[in-house]
This record gives C-alpha cells, structure tokens and sequence, in this order.
C-alpha cells in the first residue's frame, strides 16, 4: 500500500515485535497479548478513496492486516454491518476463519451485530456460515418504544420508516459500545446513511463519550478524515446538516420529522462539531496509549505496517494498564 518506494522506519519494529510473539506462541507459552479483549472495527468504503490514489481494494488489505495481528494475539473482533455482497462481515468472516488458533477452533473471534430490521434478511445459509467461521451473530431487537410489527421489513423508503432504521440503528450502535474495550476507524461513507448520521461518526461520538480508546487511521479519507478535523479544531463542511441536506435526497425533511419525534437526542450537527473541537489530542492520547505525535501520525501515515505498528503499541500500552 506504500506510495513509491519509501519504506516506514517503523516496519522494522512491527516485524521484530510480531516475530517474537509468534516464537512464543511456538513454544506453547500461549501468550495473548489481547486475550478477552474485544476491539472494535469501524470502516466502510470512503468516497474519497480514488481521488487519494487508493482504491477498495487497498483499504480491505490493510483491513486484512489488521484482523491477522488482531485475532493473532488473542482480540475479538467487532462490527456492525449488513450482509451486502463484498461487504465487511462476509470479510471478517472469512478472515476470522482463515486467522483463528487452530487449538481454538471452536472459541467465536468475531461478534457481528446486526440491528432490527436488517437481521431479518439473515438467511439459515448465513447462519450456518457464520458458525462454520467461528461468528456470533448478534441480533438486536427494534427499541421497544418504536411499538412496531417486529416480524415485518420496513423498507427505508418513507421518513416513518427511516425513522425506525435510524433508532434501531442507534439502539445497535449503543449496545456495541457497551461491550468494547477499542475501536479503529478508517474510511467511511459521508452521505446516503440510514441512521442519524453518517455510520463511523455516530459510533465515533459513542466512543470517544465513554473514553474509549480509539485508534483513528486517516489514509483513506472518508468520514474518519472527517472526525480528525474535528478534533484539530476545524469545522469540515460535510459535518453540517446543509451539506448533508444538499447530498442526501430529502435528508432535511427526516431530519425535521425525526426531531420533531423526539425530546432529546435529536439530530444536532453543531452539537457533534462542538464536541469534537472540545475533545482534545491529549485526551485522546490518554486513552489509547499513543503519544500526540504518535496518533498524528496515525492520521497521516500512508504505510500499512506503521499503521499497524502504532495501533498495536497503542492497544498493548492500553492493556498493561
């Protein structure tokens, strides 16, 4: 994924940092650094990504990357998704699979979480498939105060129903967080979302309100990018609902309907903006065992293996707490 032919300095430490591991695990000292750790991923595909002389395909390599090291030394993967064709939990599926100890073979290393009403698209194929792959599906039921039909599909195409999605979703997303110990973002769709807000940033604000250690990888642009502004004090455009309004068909119509549904937690993009320009670095940086300098370079390193380098420095720095 380097651009020329430079090569990160820190490529070597990774390499003498994971050799040793897998020494030790040779000689059966079992030694997971992350064992029972649960560690979030949140990527989806950027807009951006071309225009910054990547592709899809490069961004599911470092993604590939990072589950290796991840279900190497003990993590459980995390995701919430759907089941598109070439998406996200078909690829930590299979990754998990292809990754996980073979003396653990029946232990789960991946929780997908699937919200109402997208896991009634689940067929028993999937079902048999995520088992096979050593995944626990993670079914999270409608908001009890939405007073619905839970056995029908509501299709997102009325504000009343992307309403329904829009709770679920956050339902989904609040339950996620609830069991984490890290997450990592990359990438991220900026537009055409079926929640509150754009997926990454949603599941970003949750994070970063509980402290949550949180690893922030800005090669690929994307909503991630987006959130990184925020936090160095910029105001990004497309964190404004008249950005949102103009590249979202009737996205501003749901968003007066759904504010007009609810007393609190409404959709409030100057509220989001705020609160990332008020959480600083150094915050970040207290959490997730990365220096100020460290995490800005995790936003700006376009090299795989320093990219994971730091994420893994961080997550064992975390861990030795």
């Amino acid at each position: 994924m380097k651009k020329g032919n430079a090569k990160s300095v820190t490529s070597k430490d990774l390499d003498k940092f994971v050799e040793q591991e897998i020494k030790d695990i040779a000689n059966d000292k079992q030694i997971h650094l992350f064992k029972n750790q649960n560690v979030a991923v949140s990527v989806s595909d950027s807009p951006e990504i071309e225009m910054l002389g990547f592709s899809n395909n490069h961004q599911k390599n470092l993604i590939t990357e990072i589950t290796r090291y991840l279900v190497i030394h003990g993590s459980k993967l995390v995701y919430g998704g759907d089941l598109r064709q070439n998406g996200y939990t078909r690829l930590f599926s299979d990754l998990v699979y292809q990754y996980r100890p073979t003396k653990e073979a029946n232990k789960k290393f991946f929780k997908n979480y699937f919200s109402f009403p997208i896991y009634l698209k689940l067929k028993t194929s999937d079902e048999l498939e995520f088992k096979k792959n050593g995944v626990e599906p993670i079914k999270i039921p409608a908001p009890e105060h939405l007073d619905i039909d839970t056995t029908k599909f509501y299709p997102p195409d009325s504000k009343e129903n992307l309403f329904i999605w829009a709770e679920s979703l956050s339902k989904m997303r609040l339950e996620m967080q609830s069991s984490i110990n890290a997450r990592i973002f990359t990438g991220g769709n900026m537009s055409n979302f079926k929640g509150k807000y754009p997926g990454l940033l949603e599941e970003a604000l949750l994070a970063l309100k509980e402290d949550t250690p949180v690893y922030l990888v800005g090669i690929f642009g994307g909503i991630t990018q987006r959130i990184i502004m925020g936090i160095q004090g910029s105001k990004p455009k497309e964190l404004t609902l008249d950005w949102q309004s103009k590249v979202n068909d009737r996205y501003g119509d749901f968003v007066r309907f759904y504010n007009s549904m609810k007393t609190e937690n409404i959709i409030d993009y100057s509220n989001c903006t705020d609160f990332l320009n008020n959480y600083t670095l150094g915050r970040i940086s207290k959490n997730n065992g990365l220096t100020i300098e460290e995490n800005k370079r995790l936003f700006t390193s376009i090299h795989t293996s320093e990219i994971i380098f730091l994420i893994m420095k961080g997550l064992l720095n975390v861990s030795k707490k």
